[in-house]
Parts: structure tokens; sequence; C-alpha cells
């Protein structure tokens, strides 16, 4: 009920009561859709803030007892009321709406929730506003605002007690309650006298409520839900509910945004055990690389030079296999290929179980995360836990503003520069002596680096994959084949008169791929 007309009523009673005679010292903005007032009194050394929170998703109303403008970001605002005496503060009838006015121009504050707003008013027109957004509101006729509700006992006989079609203000919470003490089931007498009852309440409250109504926290004029706090007027009650929805609003966000983070990087990681695994069974139950060589090398006068694919007969397993082929080697370097893959299928099926349960333990981690941020209800604890966790400064994040881009290639970090400069700082500042380096030969394209791990190097087959991307990233991205350069970063020089992305390779060895990005 916080831009309800029976609250508001009782506000600008208390606003009157404050501000009459006093003047605008002060009206800007720093931040979207939040407008600040500050007024002063000629004859006291006092200050009195309101500060207007107009956003779609949140519109309300703060009396801070201080506040301190920005150096910079802040614009000025509504000039011609600056040093105006307040002449008047008018409460429209059954309106969410009141206006302080100074002599003949005026703020008329519209609470009309996500369509909030303040305007500058010239007698009874409106001359500016503050949410341009809202540009219907240049042509609101101030006069109908004041709307008259008379309901006598005659006629609410013939509205037979239906209280939406009498009271089109009254809104969620005064409905709710009514329902709550059985008004449907009562006779007429007896729900004329409730509904007296309740409007004795909302036009004279006693008491102001902080209350939690259908899980959402309320400020309201009667006594429903949850109550969580109560105030004798209403200013305060407005400054206590604003920061409690602003910081329960700020918990929302920081939770969502944690929830969300963590089921897609769950999500994730399930696909990359998924995908692992089905390479490690692929790996362990096809056909091994040892298989593929001695095959071709018991058939070297059938495959013609230059195949990329063969039929043969697999003696191990007493059937016909097809084979793939590299045409730019000869049968039996083809051979040695699947020799040299042999002697790291070992390694890779070893890497494959080790990125798998590393994986397997951070989704457990993931899953605990998850199961703790559903149970906060506090911001300040929420923020200690994903602090404690390193959860606000994910990867991802990393990701979004690092230089480069990225690759995860079966758990090794893989980086490609986007441009000659950024060539230049990623092996002067970023890259290890010992990663690697690659870049596709004689040809213009981007520094590719693989993060060294450990003593040990990466095994072949991400090397290649490595290759690929850097193939992809180069001149050469749309040959079938291409020779790259991989040498460790040791080997790698940039003197002063070389060209930005132009460097001195000492040592090199090259392969050749295929130009493409990892799947």
């Amino acid at each position: 009920m916080h831009h309800n007309y029976y609250f508001l009523r009782q506000l600008t009673s208390a606003l009157r009561l404050q501000l009459l005679g006093w003047r605008l010292g002060a009206c800007f903005s720093q931040n979207k859709d939040e407008l600040i007032l500050g007024f002063y009194h000629p004859d006291a050394q006092e200050e009195f803030f309101i500060k207007a929170h107009l956003a779609s998703y949140f519109c309300c109303l703060q009396f801070p007892d201080r506040f301190h403008r920005a150096k910079r970001n802040s614009v000025d605002l509504f000039p011609s009321l600056l040093d105006q005496p307040i002449t008047e503060i008018r409460q429209f009838a059954n309106e969410r709406s009141f206006w302080i006015r100074f002599g003949e121009q005026g703020l008329l504050f519209k609470m009309h929730g996500n369509r909030a707003n303040v305007l500058l008013t010239e007698g009874k027109k409106v001359t500016d506003i503050f949410r341009s957004s809202l540009a219907n509101d240049y042509s609101l006729d101030i006069p109908s605002l004041n709307r008259s509700i008379i309901v006598d006992r005659a006629v609410f006989d013939e509205a037979a007690g239906e209280i939406r079609q009498l009271y089109p203000t009254f809104g969620k919470i005064p409905l709710a309650f009514l329902q709550q003490q059985d008004y449907a089931s009562k006779s007429a007498d007896e729900q004329w006298n409730l509904l007296q009852k309740v409007l004795q309440q909302l036009e004279n409250p006693e008491k102001y409520y902080m209350i939690d109504w259908e899980g959402q926290l309320h400020l309201s004029l009667l006594s429903l839900g949850n109550q969580i706090a109560q105030f004798p007027d209403s200013i305060p009650t407005l400054n206590d509910f604003f920061l409690r929805k602003i910081k329960g609003i700020r918990l929302g966000n920081l939770k969502g945004k944690l929830l969300q983070k963590l089921e897609k990087q769950k999500k994730q990681s399930e696909q990359y055990i998924r995908k692992n695994q089905r390479a490690l069974e692929k790996l362990e139950t096809g056909l091994q690389h040892q298989q593929i060589a001695d095959i071709l090398m018991a058939n070297l006068h059938q495959i013609p030079e230059g195949a990329t694919e063969a039929e043969l007969f697999d003696f191990y397993h007493n059937q016909t296999v097809h084979i793939k082929l590299n045409r730019q080697l000869s049968p039996q370097k083809n051979a040695e290929r699947y020799y040299r893959k042999a002697k790291n299928q070992k390694i890779e099926s070893n890497q494959l179980r080790k990125n798998i349960e590393q994986k397997e333990a951070q989704l457990i981690d993931k899953e605990v995360h998850l199961e703790h941020l559903e149970s906060f209800r506090d911001l300040s604890e929420i923020q200690q836990y994903a602090e404690a966790h390193n959860l606000l400064d994910t990867s991802e994040d990393k990701e979004k503003h690092f230089p480069f881009r990225v690759f995860d290639l079966d758990g090794y970090t893989v980086w490609v520069g986007k441009s000659a400069k950024n060539n230049d700082e990623l092996i002067r500042n970023y890259a290890h002596k010992d990663d690697l380096w690659l870049h596709a030969k004689d040809v213009s394209g981007s520094h590719t680096i693989i993060k060294q791990q450990g003593n040990q190097p990466p095994p072949p087959y991400i090397i290649e994959q490595a290759a690929q991307i850097a193939a992809y990233y180069s001149k050469r991205k749309s040959d079938s084949l291409c020779p790259v350069i991989v040498t460790p970063r040791k080997y790698v020089r940039k003197s002063k008169n070389l060209p930005p992305g132009a460097v001195i390779v000492e040592r090199e060895e090259v392969v050749m791929v295929e130009p493409k990005l990892p799947k």
C-alpha cells in the first residue's frame, strides 16, 4: 500500500506539516529514474530531502536524513523552482497522486506503479516531465485527477456490497483483509458495519504496519499476514519499507544471478563429463591406433597414394574396416602417424579419466552451493558465502574481460590473440616460456598459446586441436590443410624494429591440420 491513495493522504498530511513555507534548494538526478529534492527553511539551519525512486520494477519515495551529491554524472532539473517557497501540498481525492506547489508552478507526483513520474506544472498544464519515456504525461488532465466517491447505504445496497465497484481505491490488501473477515458470508448489515470499520482504519490509521503477506514485503494500514514491524508515523514507515524493499531486491538479484550461473556451470559440467566418458569408451573399446597401424602396414600395397580413406580387412576382429588417411602423407607415413598416436593413447586415456574425476568433484561443489544458496534469506549472509567461495568472480566473468579468445581443450587452456597488437600483448605479458606457441606458417594470423600444465607436454591430440584453431584464425582458414608452426614460447622473439604481430622463431616444428574450431 506504499502508493495506495489511503496511505498517500496520510503521507501528504505529514509533508504539509513539515514543508509548508520551506524552499527548494536542490533538484537533480544522478541515477536513472531517481530524482532528489532538497528543501531548506529560510529561518532555520534545517534540511529535508525527498528521494523519488521511480524505476519500473519498484516505485517508492524515501526521506533520507542527509544526501551527498556526487561530483560527477548528476544533472540539475526544473531550475525555475529553485529558491521558491512551497505554498501548498495537495492530495488528489481518491487518486495515487499529490501536488507540491510553488505558487503557479508545482511538482506533481504521479505514483502509478511502473508508470510513476514527477511532472513540472504551470497552472493546470504539464510543462516538463522527469521520466521522458512517459511522453503521454504531457497531456495529463490535472483537474480530472480529483475523483469523487460517495457511498451511502442506498448506494451500498444497490451495488449488493460489491467492494471493487464501490471502492476502486482499496487495492489488494484491504480486499484481502475483508476476505479474511469472511465479508462475503455476512449479512448486508454486517457487511456495511465491517466496511465502515475498515474505512475508519484506512482514513485514520493509529499504526502503520510492515507485513509479510503472500511471501512479499508490504506496507499496510491494516494488520494482515505476518507483522514484521509497526510505526506511529507515515514518513518513518516509508523509510523503513524502502530500505527493506531495496535490500530484498538486491538479495533477489544477487541470489538469482548466482543460482543461474551455478545451474549453467552444473549443466556444462554434466555435458563435459558425458562427452569425456564417450571419448574414453570409444578409445578403450574401439579399434586401437596400434591395430590400425598394423593393418595399414600389412596392406601398404593396396593403398593408393593421395587416398583419404582405405577399406581394409581387420585381422584382429575378422571384419572389414574403414580407416581415415591424410592424403598429404604416403601410406607408410600414415601408418607411422597412427603408431605415434598409439604411444600417446594411454596418456590420453589417463588424461580423460583425470578430467572426468575433476569435473565430477566440481559438479558436487556446484550442487552443494546450489543447496546452500536456496536456503539463504539475508543479503549479507549470501554475500559472505559468495565471497568465501569465490562465486562472485567466476571464470565466465573473467573471460568476458579477458583480452584473448579462450578455449578449453579437455582441461588444457588455449589463448588466441584477436589482433596484431593483441598478439604482441599475448606473448610479452601472458605467455610463459614453457607454454607452446602456435601460428599458421608463412601467413598472417592469430598467435595461439597452449598453457603448460606441470612438467608434462600436452598430448599430441591437444596440440593438433590447438593447431586447427591457429589455422582457423589465419589467412589459410579456407584451405583444406594448413601448415602450423609449433614451438615453446622461449624460442619466439620480438624485437623493437618488427611491426605489430611479427616475431622471429628460432626453432620450430610444423604440423599439417585442417583449419577448424573444436566442437
